[in-house]
């Protein structure tokens, strides 16, 4: 990229970061500043995507040299990717539902952690998106959005810390594997970080199609195969 490139791009996320700052509750950036303090203190550590979005996975995003959480049937589910490639949307948020069949009825506000684990093979960027009414409502779609992450095979990150029963994903692989889906029709950036609303589109942001998926436990591990 060239520098006046970079300039550009640096000009249009700063505009953005103010727009979203603007809003009630301090905005979707000074959440995630408040939620890693939290993880913090609890001894967990929230990992930020950090990089452009096709860069190498950085040491400073994945848990390459901590031991992997333990797979289970109750905490993990494995996810191959998909033939569809990117969803488009004629109706912003047309596809938007959520993926829980059933609920318990329980209302009981707990904390949930989503993570990611690459057991595919090649190099996946990964982006999500979760309810978030407070900062995010209205006509900015009542979701946010963050990413991208990239991982390598065999290692993981951790994600987001929410107290939602479903989330949402999008990834593309090295090799151009995509894991989409119809769950969600979000606009999410091509630069790595971002912090946003599904809704919030700007010139250049890509419409993607997300998978949905239900949190069963305190813990998903997201587990990426072929």
């Amino acid at each position: 990229m060239s520098q006046s490139g970079r300039i550009s791009m640096n000009r249009r996320g700063f505009l953005r970061a103010g727009a979203l700052l603007s809003m009630g509750g301090g905005g979707i950036l000074a959440t995630r500043a408040s939620n890693a303090g939290a993880f913090e203190s609890n001894g967990i550590l929230e990992i930020d995507p950090v990089g452009e979005f096709g860069a190498q996975p950085s040491a400073g995003i994945v848990h390459g040299n901590r031991q992997l959480v333990e797979l289970t049937e109750f905490n993990s589910v494995n996810e191959s990717p998909g033939l569809i490639q990117r969803i488009h949307s004629t109706v912003p948020g047309s596809m938007a539902h959520s993926p829980i069949a059933n609920l318990d009825g329980s209302t009981k506000a707990i904390d949930r952690h989503l993570r990611f684990r690459n057991s595919y093979g090649s190099i996946i960027w990964i982006c999500i998106a979760f309810p978030d009414s407070v900062n995010c409502g209205g006509h900015l779609g009542e979701h946010a959005t963050r990413g991208w992450w990239a991982i390598g095979l065999n290692q993981e990150v951790y994600v987001l810390k929410t107290q939602s029963r479903w989330v949402y994903y999008f990834a593309e692989a090295e090799d151009g594997a995509v894991w989409a889906g119809e769950d969600l029709s979000a606009c999410v950036l091509r630069t790595s970080p971002f912090d946003n609303c599904k809704e919030h589109c700007l010139f250049g942001d890509r419409r993607v199609g997300m998978r949905g998926k239900t949190f069963y436990s305190d813990t998903l591990i997201v587990n990426l195969v072929r």
